[in-house]
């Protein structure tokens, strides 16, 4: 029996337990979409369904003269990715259909994120890091920061979790990856052809057993020591500072400073606004994905109860779409733009 869009949504409230002004958020895209008038069942809507939706609800905006039309066509939209994401996980439809780009907005709250086109710089900014004081490894300092940067986007992990900076730290060590199907963590039941990660959040201690897609593996691969020993760490070349060392990698990238939207203040970008660029491609991908990629607390006992979160994370990670110059590596492009082939000379 066709599933309507109303009922999808009633079903989704209810298994979700969203607060009541959430709850009058989806309402009101639910009123949006019966003036829209398409009766169209989500089994069967398309790309050009929802972007003729986004489209009217943004004249209808701007007909009301609303103060930011994009950002309520956008609210909509995303209300439409939150509910087929969730009938995909009930496998009330076979996929979630292509979604259209954003409309453009006027970002209220300012933006905390990094854009892909930003990661993109830099990572191929750290090939122009310059070598450490008493620096001996031999792979360039920017092999250990590339496979970060990776990993920061990936996981959203702590500062503290790649780079041990205080003693209370817990970085992740070589014997912290598996290269096997199976996962150390004998309560997940998904087997990952690229092995396994685990680390613990610095701020309340908890474990997590990640699998590995296959950039992440491919970068791991790249920087793993031919003498491995299981206590070394994984990843080298922070410092004791490498928030200050990000900055420079910032400016090397040619990446502007954060600027706040109410005082106008240029702030510089941190270590820590790759957790917030994690969860923001998480959720734009996969909604609410990001509470159990990045271990945050959920208040709701039905959420909580609601499923086993692990398949949720599984999924969102082993299918999250990568920057371009992530995939530079897994296509046999180290030290090369996989666009254009152009290479990039290590700093010495």
């Amino acid at each position: 029996m066709p599933t309507s869009l109303e009922s999808a949504v009633e079903s989704y409230i209810r298994a979700r337990n969203l607060s009541s002004g959430t709850r009058d958020e989806y309402s009101s895209t639910v009123t949006k979409w019966t003036e829209w008038g398409s009766g169209v069942p989500i089994e069967e809507l398309r790309r050009k369904h929802i972007r003729e939706f986004v489209d009217w609800v943004h004249e209808h905006a701007v007909r009301q003269q609303g103060t930011n039309p994009g950002r309520t066509a956008n609210k909509a939209r995303e209300h439409l990715r939150a509910i087929l994401s969730w009938a995909w996980e009930q496998d009330l439809i076979e996929s979630p259909p292509r979604f259209p780009k954003p409309k453009p907005q006027r970002d209220v709250a300012g933006r905390h994120y990094l854009t892909k086109a930003e990661l993109n710089a830099l990572y191929f900014a750290t090939h122009l890091m310059p070598r450490p004081r008493g620096w001996d490894r031999a792979l360039h300092v920017g092999h250990y920061w590339r496979c970060a940067l990776v990993v920061f986007f990936n996981y959203g992990v702590d500062t503290g979790t790649i780079w041990k900076c205080a003693s209370i730290h817990e970085p992740i060590l070589w014997r912290h990856v598996s290269w096997d199907r199976q996962s150390p963590d004998g309560q997940v039941n998904q087997q990952s052809r690229w092995g396994w990660i685990f680390y613990r959040r610095v701020k309340t201690g908890k474990a997590f057993y990640r699998p590995m897609n296959r950039v992440v593996h491919a970068h791991i691969r790249s920087i793993m020591p031919d003498d491995l020993r299981p206590s070394d760490p994984v990843f080298l070349g922070g410092g004791s500072r490498p928030n200050q060392r990000f900055g420079e990698l910032c400016s090397v990238a040619g990446i502007r400073p954060k600027t706040d939207i109410e005082s106008g203040e240029e702030k510089p970008w941190l270590l820590k606004d790759l957790r917030k660029t994690c969860a923001t491609y998480y959720d734009a991908h996969m909604p609410e994905s990001s509470i159990e990629i990045l271990g945050h607390s959920v208040g709701g006992v039905t959420y909580r109860h609601y499923a086993h979160r692990d398949p949720l994370a599984f999924k969102a990670i082993m299918t999250l779409p990568q920057p371009t110059a992530f995939t530079a590596l897994v296509k046999g492009f180290d030290g090369e733009c996989p666009c254009c082939r152009r290479r990039f000379a290590e700093a010495s």
